[in-house]
């Protein structure tokens, strides 16, 4: 497994050319980038000429962009009862996929419904199956996974209901990106991870105290990480570990220096 962080870890004001900087010298293998309205990754103005760019940068720092992530899906819900919503995010999912392979990335991050009380988990199931299954051939094209994300959603709340849905799919290219940190509010990732299995195709890594019901950073929480590794090593997963956590108030690299320390103590352990 590789060593990879989220650029949501360092402040808003860092350019790409930072981000990608500062983790080189970090230390990290790889970079997530994020997708946005708006800034310098635009999903719908980036350039090719400056995706191209930040390729090459990345490459010469000897980075890699393994996957590309986006907050878009929860004001673009898959499985808004308004069309025009739907129609939008159907659209970020075609439109990452092609920002995504251009970087080099094997994935691209998508959640796949923000359930509403108006409809039926039923119809949010369709609708949410509906606008993945539309855009996969687009990710096929492209030759890169839509990874589903658990998060909290109110949706796919079991390691079993969330495995039932990527099989409903049925789609070589939808997989899953599984989040260690958010399953251990409403589950154990040990058996998310031993039920999805082949499914998963990239990971973020976070803390979480149950108590509290707050994430923290990595080893100050009660995610159990020597059962974590070993279930992902038995599954057969070889891929990254991306740290998505926020940046420290009194320093702007400080989260993403210890991010990579505990990082090392997990994939050591």
């Amino acid at each position: 497994m590789k060593m990879g962080v989220n650029a949501w870890i360092y402040p808003g004001s860092f350019t790409v050319d930072r981000i990608l900087n500062e983790s080189a010298k970090i230390g990290y293998h790889g970079v997530e980038l994020n997708l946005s309205e708006g800034g310098e990754l635009d999903v719908f103005k980036v350039s090719d000429t400056e995706l191209r760019r930040i390729k090459e940068l990345a490459e010469s720092l000897g980075l890699e962009i393994p996957s590309v992530c986006t907050g878009l899906f929860w004001k673009y819900n898959l499985a808004s009862p308004d069309e025009a919503t739907r129609r939008k995010g159907i659209e970020i999912i075609k439109r990452g996929c092609e920002i995504a392979s251009k970087l080099g990335a094997r994935c691209l991050l998508v959640v796949p419904a923000v359930a509403t009380p108006e409809l039926s988990y039923e119809e949010i199931w369709h609708l949410s199956k509906t606008s993945i299954l539309e855009a996969a051939s687009t990710a096929e094209e492209y030759g890169i996974y839509i990874g589903v994300e658990n998060v909290w959603n109110k949706f796919l709340y079991s390691p079993l209901e969330f495995r039932s849905f990527l099989e409903d799919v049925n789609h070589d290219y939808v997989k899953m990106y599984f989040d260690v940190g958010n399953i251990l509010f409403i589950g154990h990732p040990v058996q998310w991870i031993k039920t999805l299995a082949e499914y998963i195709v990239c990971v973020h890594v976070k803390d979480f105290i149950i108590g509290e019901r707050r994430f923290v950073p990595l080893l100050q929480g009660d995610v159990p990480w020597k059962d974590v590794m070993k279930a992902l090593n038995e599954v057969g997963y070889d891929y990254y570990l991306n740290v998505e956590v926020p940046p420290y108030r009194g320093n702007p690299l400080k989260a993403a220096m210890d991010s990579k320390t505990a990082l090392e103590i997990i994939m050591r352990d």
